[in-house]
């Protein structure tokens, strides 16, 4: 922003009251923090916003918009010699409700200018005239009084650096789609067109005289709308009423309360006596990377249903010390009269009494010995915490582009294909930084994540709960990232926790109602694994993906009885019908096909089936994967034998392809597509 004179007259600095969003705007100039998070609001939000200013449209009663919050700036925006030089101010909490509203009304500008004023009639031309537009679009877009030391300068609205200049394109109808890189960017010029499209569509809908007297409306409504206004000196007092404003239900993540927190616990620890050397800019600079690495997050095919909330309960159970939560836990379930049953719901409160306790000392017992007292804390806290929610993007994306590893980026593969995260993200997040910290090896993390797969998929197609084990592999994270532990460590005690937590995995391998116990997607998952171990091992076949063949996404990658479940086509005996309940089931007698053509051998005789079938048609001998081609290079028949044949074969590649010990397992593990190369 432009400084002002020195001393030039400068507007009323706006005081902790109520204000019409007219009275806000006129004089001030806004912008948006780096360290605030970007334009998140969407359709729905767009739409409420126009029902509740057309519920009131052209009425007396007032509308109140919220709260804005405002951290006024040292220096004023320098205006022209006739005009009092402009107040500058951040906006800490309404950026949302502000912006949208701005390019509202950039949208009702656009609208009006499109009407062919020379073609109205006397009446109509006398509404169009007595529109104020050009003075809303002076006071909530662009002001030409202001000095123009940059062009953006004279916008009354300025977002964050990676946001602003695709703003003011929409704010100016100049939008280079080519240049739209975030998911915010995306919103602001969305936002823009829906509102835009809305008006066009009211136009159509009524006469220009009503649409016009609609415009006339409507910007009274927005400049008469109201807002509690609060505006502070420091960043410390915005975050104790952004909190305490926000707390009552308007919303806040628990991401933004504690970085309220956090701001607030360095405020009341700093002294003129003893300065800090850790800021609250630091803080907020962390969180505004956290804000960016949440939208690259958002973006990513593999955790862009991750909310930060999400990752930052995973870092919590990852980095805050055991005995630490256990007696917040405990002090809180003596406090409430009442059971709280883990740490990870109320980790937000843990956080609190954490810091809190670090600052006032009230717990000797328990922080006497802890290393850090807590601004140190704050420090590592943030630190990690930022590190994580760029370890989830990395993570995320890895393998799309750029340099990678191509062995760490099949492992990723097929543990995001399993889809049992929920049980792993502290430990894979924690492995990952410590790798990025040196303190892990490639190889380690190769063998680290590879275990993590032979336990997501071991341990889980032989227990019922989806949830068994997650509190082992927890503390197995927090162990690593609290202490430092070997590489070996932390292999061996993996090892541990698989060995101890799954069934006995041959025994379900080898049930004979295989298909009905195991989830289809283990079920394709597994048999796609033996299928890659073919194809190396007997050359053949084309791309394949594991993600497809765990989702059966396109229906490419079905499973097929190669002994038909149903027998009405197979003319068996009264034995071999018994035989064929008995087994028809069994892993041994199943197949990937695709659905296509899963769909025209249904219910026919293995002896059809191997050979084509009917003119056009394929058959086992014609099939995509060489599992099924084998099956008819190797069978003329097919029955209880031949199915106790291929099941010896599967289960003795399941049992090395998962097993605990590594010389056994990579040799078929480390087995990758190559289009993963």
């Amino acid at each position: 922003m432009a400084s002002g004179s020195a001393g030039g007259e400068t507007t009323e600095k706006l005081e902790n009251t109520d204000y019409t969003v007219g009275e806000l705007f006129d004089g001030s100039v806004f912008h948006i923090p780096d360290y605030q998070r970007f334009y998140s609001w969407e359709q729905s939000e767009w739409s409420d916003l126009w029902q509740d200013l057309f519920n009131i449209l052209d009425t007396d009663k007032g509308h109140y918009l919220g709260t804005v919050i405002c951290r006024a700036e040292q220096r004023s925006v320098r205006t022209g010699d006739d005009t009092p030089n402009y107040r500058g101010y951040g906006i800490v909490d309404g950026q949302q409700r502000l912006t949208t509203l701005v390019l509202l009304v950039r949208a009702i500008g656009s609208v009006y200018a499109d009407i062919d004023e020379t073609e109205l009639a006397t009446e109509a031309r006398e509404l169009y005239d007595a529109i104020p537009v050009e003075e809303h679009r002076r006071r909530f877009v662009i002001d030409q009084r202001i000095e123009e030391v940059r062009s953006q300068n004279q916008f009354k609205l300025h977002l964050q650096d990676d946001d602003d200049e695709v703003f003011r394109s929409v704010l100016k109808e100049d939008v280079d789609e080519t240049a739209v890189q975030t998911p915010s960017q995306r919103r602001l010029i969305e936002a823009y067109r829906y509102y835009r499209e809305t008006l066009e569509q009211r136009q159509t809908e009524s006469s220009l005289e009503e649409f016009l007297h609609e415009l006339s409306a409507l910007l009274r409504t927005i400049q008469s709308l109201r807002l509690i206004v609060y505006t502070v000196d420091k960043p410390e007092e915005a975050t104790l009423i952004f909190e305490s404003v926000n707390d009552r239900g308007i919303g806040l993540s628990n991401l933004d309360k504690t970085k309220s927190f956090l701001m607030h616990s360095v405020y009341v620890a700093d002294s003129p006596v003893d300065p800090l050397n850790f800021s609250i800019d630091t803080v907020q600079q962390r969180f505004g990377q956290i804000y960016r690495w949440m939208q690259d997050i958002s973006e990513t095919d593999r955790v862009a249903d991750l909310s930060e909330d999400q990752i930052q309960r995973y870092h919590y159970i990852s980095n805050i010390d055991q005995s630490l939560n256990a007696s917040y836990l405990r002090s809180e379930t003596t406090r409430r009269n009442k059971t709280l049953r883990s740490g990870a719901p109320v980790y937000l409160g843990a956080i609190k009494w954490h810091f809190t306790n670090l600052r006032t000392g009230k717990r000797p017992d328990l922080y006497k010995d802890y290393p850090r007292g807590c601004i140190k804390e704050i420090d590592e806290y943030t630190d990690t915490l930022t590190r994580y929610y760029s370890h989830m993007e990395t993570i995320g994306s890895y393998g799309r582009s750029g340099d990678y590893d191509p062995a760490l980026n099949w492992e990723l593969q097929k543990i995001f294909a399993l889809d049992r995260l929920g049980n792993f993200y502290p430990l894979l997040l924690t492995v990952w930084d410590e790798h990025g910290d040196g303190d892990l090896s490639r190889d380690s993390l190769h063998k680290i994540l590879q275990l993590i797969e032979v336990a997501s998929f071991r341990i889980y197609t032989t227990v019922s709960r989806s949830d068994t084990g997650r509190g082992t592999f927890y503390t197995l994270a927090n162990d690593i990232a609290t202490g430092d532990p070997s590489a070996d460590w932390i292999i061996g005690r993996l090892k541990k926790h698989i060995q101890s937590k799954q069934n006995d995995f041959e025994a379900l391998l080898r049930n004979p109602n295989a298909y009905e116990r195991i989830r289809y997607k283990d079920l394709r998952y597994l048999l796609f694994s033996y299928e890659l171990y073919l194809r190396h091992r007997d050359g053949g076949g084309g791309e394949t993906s594991i993600q497809k063949a765990a989702e059966n996404a396109g229906n490419d990658y079905t499973l097929d009885h190669i002994w038909p479940q149903d027998t009405s086509k197979l003319q068996l005996s009264e034995p071999k019908e018994e035989i064929h309940e008995e087994t028809k089931h069994s892993l041994g007698n199943l197949t990937l096909t695709t659905g296509p053509r899963n769909s025209s051998w249904k219910n026919r005789p293995y002896h059809e089936k191997k050979d084509r079938i009917d003119e056009g048609e394929s058959g086992y001998l014609n099939s995509d994967f060489t599992m099924t081609r084998a099956i008819a290079r190797r069978y003329d028949e097919w029955g209880q034998t031949q199915i106790e044949e291929r099941l010896d074969d599967i289960v003795d590649f399941a049992q090395k392809r998962w097993s605990l010990d590594s010389s056994v397992r990579r040799p078929k593990a480390d087995i990758r597509p190559s289009e993963v190369e």
